[in-house]
């Protein structure tokens, strides 16, 4: 498997699993607010609804990081290097370097190509 394949596959693993991980801890929090009973498992509707709802979060913070990503590179925060495995530097400055990236590890090949095409 190339490193970029997996760094790729990595990522997208890690921001599902964050996505489903932040949707099940607010349903919790809600489901204890409201005092729900939890003595009956959930059913595959509810959830389907939650992995959807996941997914849709998933998508939502993959296109913030899209946008963060151009942001930085208008403002030259970003550079190619070959010292990480996914071939770019950020700078110190960026505001919002961990979705810059994350956008560099979600779409390793397609950020290096507009880092050098700038």
């Amino acid at each position: 498997m190339q490193t970029t394949l997996s760094i790729t596959l990595r990522a997208h693993a890690v921001l599902l699993s964050a996505s489903v991980a932040v949707l099940t801890a607010a349903c919790l929090f809600i489901v204890l607010l409201l005092r729900v009973p939890l003595d009956r498992p959930g059913t595959f509707g509810l959830r389907t609804m939650v992995f959807v709802i996941a997914v849709l979060g998933a998508l939502f913070v993959r296109h913030k990081a899209s946008c963060a990503f151009k942001a930085a590179l208008q403002n030259r925060q970003i550079l190619l290097s070959d010292v990480n495995a996914n071939g770019i530097s950020i700078s110190n400055d960026c505001p919002h370097a961990w979705l810059v990236q994350m956008y560099a590890e979600l779409c390793p090949v397609a950020a290096r190509r507009q880092i050098a095409a700038r």
